[in-house]
């Protein structure tokens, strides 16, 4: 772990590695056909603002170069696709950037669950950032998540005189909880390709994703044991999201279903599939944050009220396109709730059904507050996991 400069900024593993960014895999015309089969880790950066191993690390291992960055690139959570083969194996990292405000911190805990590794940043010249490590983050990582490979990378070690956090101390720290340790620079690219080389040579393979034709199969050394991420997207109010997700879970109609933020409930059927349900807020401020959980989600559901013209209009014109846009995955759902009030109704099903046949969706009329539909749903979607 010396502090000596690589020669070659571009060239991030051995020889025997070959890195392909997302334009060289669009350009490929048999990428789709080569690579059904990928497998699939979430990398979680977490850590302070301003620290440079999160954002700035990320555009470092993806175009190769030190990038100065924009303020509106530090705002929210994002993520990142880095492709890389390896003993003819396809490989995608997604490296997941997350803002390191104390008010964004909430959102930040709902990664760390299906984190794969995590890597805790600080700034060598920013004694407080390696204390939040301490008091804050490395606490967060035991609490929430699963996963032992963790990683510690204290930034800008080429800010000699300014160094505030020696190297023996953050090493100290780092071998009392077994973690892995490298004091990096990402404007001078000390030590990122080594910490690179370890990251790749750690990546557990018998606890993978693969990722086939759109769907993410989760294997834990049973490959007859499938989970699907499910994430549940529209409007605030709807009755479609949190409350159908109560409905499905605990069997149980709650008026004070809401979500806030997000959360994941695991549900187990008979059928061999664990299904992880995410709850969305509707509300348009965290609408780039639903962005991340639609790159990483297996299926969609797209709800809107019967009731409210404006909900089915924002579901087929927004959130249908932004599926489309962010996600790879044909299996997509629109559910029409709160068909209990009859009289109220203002989206007709034949307006709904038509757009699901054009557009190749399929489509459930619920009540969550009668149950009806939500066994017809659930079936039919456990049955289209299964054929796939």
């Amino acid at each position: 772990m010396g502090n000596k400069q690589n020669k070659n900024e571009n060239k991030h593993f051995n020889e025997n590695t070959h890195i392909k960014s997302m334009n060289e895999l669009k350009k490929d015309k048999n990428t789709e056909n080569k690579d059904k089969d990928r497998y699939k880790f979430n990398i979680l950066f977490i850590g302070e603002s301003g620290i440079g191993a999160k954002t700035s690390l990320i555009k470092r291992l993806i175009e190769g170069k030190f990038i100065e960055l924009k303020e509106q690139e530090k705002r929210y959570e994002k993520c990142e696709n880095l492709f890389f083969e390896k003993e003819d194996k396809k490989i995608i990292l997604y490296l997941i950037d997350t803002n390191g405000k104390k008010e964004r911190r909430n959102f930040v805990n709902d990664y760390f669950q299906n984190a794969d590794c995590i890597i805790m940043g600080y700034d060598v010249t920013n004694e407080q950032s390696f204390q939040e490590i301490v008091d804050y983050w490395y606490k967060k990582v035991q609490e929430l998540s699963k996963t032992n490979l963790i990683y510690l990378l204290g930034n800008k070690i080429d800010l000699q005189g300014d160094i505030k956090v020696k190297e023996e101390e953050a090493k100290i720290f780092a071998d009392s909880k077994k973690i892995k340790y490298f004091p990096i620079s990402v404007k001078n690219n000390i030590n990122i390709n080594e910490f690179l080389y370890d990251l790749k040579a750690n990546l557990d393979i018998d606890k993978h994703i693969i990722y086939n034709n759109g769907i993410n199969e989760i294997f834990y050394g049973n490959p007859s044991k499938k989970t699907y991420r499910i994430v549940f997207l529209g409007e605030c109010a709807i009755g479609s999201k949190s409350t159908l997700i109560n409905v499905l879970v605990y069997n149980k109609f709650d008026y004070s279903s809401a979500c806030n933020c997000f959360k994941v409930i695991d549900l187990k059927n008979d059928k061999k599939l664990t299904l992880d349900l995410w709850d969305t807020p509707g509300q348009e401020k965290y609408r780039a944050l639903c962005k991340l959980y639609i790159k990483m989600s297996d299926v969609f559901v797209l709800g809107y009220d019967v009731t409210r013209r404006e909900t089915f209009d924002d579901a087929i014109n927004y959130w249908f396109h932004t599926v489309k846009e962010y996600s790879n995955t044909s299996l997509v759902y629109l559910l029409g709730n709160k068909i209990d009030l009859v009289n109220e109704r203002n989206v007709p099903s034949t307006e709904a059904r038509n757009f699901c046949e054009a557009a190749n969706v399929r489509y459930f009329e619920i009540s969550c507050l009668t149950s009806v539909g939500i066994q017809e749903f659930l079936d039919d979607l456990t049955n289209e996991l299964i054929k796939r």
